[in-house]
């Protein structure tokens, strides 16, 4: 394959570094800031003599759902460990949610 080829082949992707550099940042921001608010809530929920198991299944099936769908797509097995933990510790605070504690 020549370089015009190359060219032609990534021209036609339709697909910018620079658009696909921003919507990782992105969704970096967006589990910073869910850890974040994650952390402050249940804070101050502890504080209150609330438990927060809801804010800590949101948070963990979340980056679950994330880590699970980066290791279908690159076979990373540190993405699989993550999450797998985090898929066991997001289930077990739903189940604490569903049952009440």
């Amino acid at each position: 394959m020549n370089k015009e080829e190359i060219l032609a082949k990534a021209q036609a992707e339709k697909r910018d570094e620079r658009e696909v550099f921003l919507s990782d940042k992105s969704i970096r921001w967006t589990f910073l800031a869910l850890l974040l608010l994650t952390v402050i809530f249940t804070v101050i929920k502890e504080f209150r003599d609330q438990h927060s198991p809801d804010l800590i299944a949101t948070f963990c099936l979340s980056v679950c759902v994330g880590h699970i769908y980066h290791y279908v797509k690159t076979k990373d097995k540190s993405n699989l460990i993550i999450g797998i933990c985090s898929c066991v510790v997001g289930a077990g605070s739903a189940v604490q949610f569903f049952i009440g504690y």
